[in-house]
């Protein structure tokens, strides 16, 4: 009989780091064991990680989403992501990975220039085909990161620095979204409020659960923080809280063998028959449902 899955492993940085302890630009053929241990195991980062596959096919799963991945494709995943990578061909490519501190992009909007939405969106679509063109514009950055790890000549991470913003600036346009900074961005002071919010909902989502609970930790009223939300988002803040709790859930159902009770505790729902209705209500699917739909669904083909 297989052995029960109840959690959902962490990788951090510096198992996958060479040279420097907070940002790492390999090929995948070089990253090794560290690497490729975790292909087929659903696992989480504690770091940003972008991929680019130059070469075969594999399916990637993403918070229970999977993506057929073909050659030259760029995807991004976020610390806390839980996502598996299984190959159907033989891959060849890089992995970018580095720590919220290189480029603190939780902090960040994106009146900084930088798309922190590549890693941070309500539905994880962050799976980009490039062509030959856009092809040689990647490469040539890899390239110089690859040089500037080697060499780590003085101010070699400034460098760094600024080849990763410009890799992620170019990322974006070729994703087409809209760089343009817009009115509601240069309210700095919402955007401050409403990214405090979104991390403080990262911290405590399993213990707080009303926009009251968040509002009162950010000395708002609750309203406020509602039409913030509504005003940089689309949505309000009780429905962030909500997806939050929600996409762990899934993650739990489709990468573990727990059940939707245990998975009701460890959300910290004293009651597990409110959870299942809760799931129901705003997934239409109860866990168990959601649990053998997610399993035979695979994203179309990029």
């Amino acid at each position: 009989m297989a052995e029960k899955r109840e959690n959902i492993g962490i990788v951090s940085l510096p198992e996958y780091s060479q040279v420097d302890p907070g940002f790492v630009v390999s090929g995948l053929c070089e990253l090794g064991d560290s690497f490729f241990d975790q292909i087929g195991v659903p696992h989480r980062h504690d770091f940003y990680t972008i991929y680019w596959i130059k070469k075969g096919k594999l399916l990637h799963t993403i918070d229970a989403v999977t993506h057929e991945v073909k050659k030259n494709t760029l995807f991004f995943v976020a610390p806390g992501q839980v996502h598996n990578l299984q190959a159907t061909d033989k891959i060849d490519g890089y992995m970018i990975a580095f720590r919220d501190a290189f480029m603190c992009l939780k902090d960040q909007t994106q009146v900084s220039g930088i798309n922190s939405g590549l890693f941070f969106n309500s539905q994880f679509s962050s799976v980009i085909h490039i062509d030959d063109e856009q092809e040689k514009d990647i490469d040539a950055i890899v390239r110089l990161m690859l040089k500037e790890l080697t060499l780590r000549e003085p101010e070699y991470e400034m460098a760094l620095h600024g080849l990763l913003r410009y890799f992620l600036v170019l990322a974006s346009r070729i994703k087409g979204e809209n760089v343009a900074i817009s009115p509601e961005q240069h309210a700095a002071h919402n955007s401050s409020i409403f990214l405090k919010f979104k991390n403080l909902i990262e911290e405590k989502y399993q213990a707080l659960k009303t926009v009251s609970d968040y509002a009162g930790l950010l000395h708002i009223k609750p309203v406020l923080l509602n039409e913030i939300s509504k005003q940089l988002s689309g949505i309000t803040a009780g429905e962030h809280i909500r997806n939050r709790v929600i996409l762990e859930a899934q993650r739990y159902l489709y990468n573990t063998d727990l059940t939707a009770k245990e998975i009701a505790y460890k959300l910290g729902f004293d009651d597990p028959h409110y959870f299942s209705r809760f799931f129901k209500k705003y997934t239409n699917q109860s866990p168990s449902e959601f649990k053998e739909a997610s399993r035979t669904s695979v994203s179309p083909s990029v």
